[in-house]
């Protein structure tokens, strides 16, 4: 779906640096969001809490954290990228959640444009190989399939790395 390097180029142009912790708090909770837009509806109690645990801190330092980020963003010299982010509609800064509700319509505008450009007129379908347009979809079905699996493969991993570091808390 997304590569967080991408959530982090994108966080770059925006002028943050790379040096900020609130850098990678930020980038991760992108990434959550991309994953899974409910965390847009309990940012407090769900996204801060699952950013603090990855990152080892409390939810309080991943709030301010990223708060921070997000004046430095709305203080950007790439003012265009700014304007494309929000459609022009924000004038003053957002709150955290405003601002990872911007960047999920975002990144989700450009899967759209992503997916439009790579799409194939039908009838030039396998010209060149001479493969039916059948099995190339068959192949194209189960290259989706196997990048769901691997979601949810490392869906799996994430949540045995959480369970293994609530274990380890509890043991201390």
């Amino acid at each position: 779906m997304y590569e967080i390097e991408e959530i982090k180029s994108v966080l770059r142009r925006l002028g943050v640096k790379t040096s900020n912790q609130g850098y990678h708090f930020t980038a991760y909770g992108i990434l959550l969001v991309l994953k899974n837009k409910d965390y847009l509806a309990f940012i407090t109690k769900s996204l801060y809490i699952d950013i603090a645990i990855e990152f080892h801190t409390s939810w309080k330092c991943v709030e301010r954290n990223i708060r921070t980020i997000v004046d430095s963003i709305w203080k950007t010299d790439n003012i265009e990228l700014l304007i494309e982010i929000c459609n022009g509609t924000h004038t003053t800064r957002p709150t955290n959640k405003e601002f990872f509700d911007l960047m999920y319509h975002y990144f989700e505008k450009l899967a759209l444009e992503k997916k439009s450009d790579n799409e194939t007129n039908p009838s030039d379908c396998c010209s060149k190989t001479g493969l039916h347009c059948q099995q190339l979809e068959l192949l194209e079905k189960k290259l989706l399939s196997l990048q769901e699996e691997n979601r949810n493969l490392n869906d799996t991993i994430a949540w045995m790395h959480d369970m293994i570091w609530e274990l380890l808390k509890t043991t201390k």
